[in-house]
């Protein structure tokens, strides 16, 4: 079913062929709350949280929470949403979604485009929650660096009640010196002014920290040392790699951000949630075995839907 499906939907625009899905199976949720709530799932607890399994979908996918926990028809033990900003934001140019069918890959320059907190609150008001549903938050382009924290702040408080988990996405190459919040003093900044918000928050809910596969070496190390100074509950492993034209996913980038899971557990205890190139469950697996806890999917389930399970 999903080869007629595919066929169909790869030959229009990328970005035309998502947003059309998106909406159709938003006009299903009552069929998707069904087969969502008839499924069996193996139970995994991570950061403090019970997964109704270790693969969920990655965030990109469903920004701004239209299918939001009921992609758990589909398979999918949990689902993070995102990436949030708190003002909405058109994101870059178009085109900006390219697909490479010989690579199984795609690349993005998307740019954070999302309607913004307060639609998605409301849309996660709504949402059954049958499975764990993730938030990744971002800020707004036109946000300095030295007043990130705000926007990552803003995004945290007015969603803590409506997710499970938390991911500050400081690792997107689309969004101009946003990767700069990974290192330094800025990410030092970031991550104290999270953690002094934060400590008045109840219930404790997971906070992870998003990276980008170039990260390794020195880099890492010190972002370890942060993480734990700051009680950052984890890691996700790793955001898209940056190439000529936007951000590079699928295919290519399952041997890298593997490989950075085994580095980052040789220096932290820290868990990891492995993305990046999951095409299988063998794939999932192999993420497992390097040190992951969890895993996540979302280019793998562009090319090969539900299969990506089998």
């Amino acid at each position: 079913m999903y080869s007629l499906i595919k066929s169909l939907l790869f030959r229009l625009d990328p970005e035309l062929a998502h947003d059309l899905t998106l909406h159709g199976l938003s006009a299903l949720r009552p069929v998707l709350r069904l087969l969502a709530r008839g499924r069996k799932s193996a139970r995994t607890k991570a950061f403090g949280v019970v997964f109704d399994g270790p693969v969920g979908l990655a965030a990109g996918l469903d920004k701004n929470a239209y299918v939001g926990s009921l992609w758990a028809a589909f398979g999918f033990g949990f689902v993070e949403i995102g990436t949030v900003t708190p003002r909405p934001q058109a994101g870059n140019p178009k085109p900006r979604l390219f697909r490479i069918p010989e690579k199984e890959a795609i690349v993005n320059r998307m740019g954070f485009n999302n309607e913004g907190m307060e639609r998605v609150r409301k849309r996660l008001l709504r949402d059954p929650h049958v499975v764990p549903i993730g938030i990744n938050a971002g800020k707004n382009k036109d946000t300095p660096n030295d007043r990130a924290y705000e926007d990552y702040v803003a995004v945290l408080d007015y969603l803590y009640d409506v997710g499970d988990y938390f991911v500050v996405n400081v690792s997107s190459p689309n969004t101009v010196g946003l990767r700069d919040l990974q290192r330094g003093e800025n990410l030092s900044r970031l991550l104290g002014e999270i953690y002094r918000w934060r400590r008045s928050k109840r219930p404790r809910k997971p906070l992870l920290l998003k990276l980008a596969p170039e990260i390794e070496g020195e880099d890492m190390e010190e972002i370890a040392r942060l993480c734990e100074r700051n009680d950052i509950d984890g890691v996700i492993l790793t955001n898209t790699l940056k190439v000529e034209g936007g951000g590079l996913s699928g295919r290519p980038l399952f041997p890298i951000s593997t490989r950075r899971i085994e580095e980052w557990k040789a220096i932290s205890d820290l868990p990891v949630v492995g993305v990046g190139g999951i095409f299988s469950r063998r794939d999932a697996e192999e993420k497992m075995r390097r040190g992951a806890v969890l895993t996540q999917v979302l280019t793998g389930f562009v090319y090969r839907g539900w299969d990506v399970f089998r």
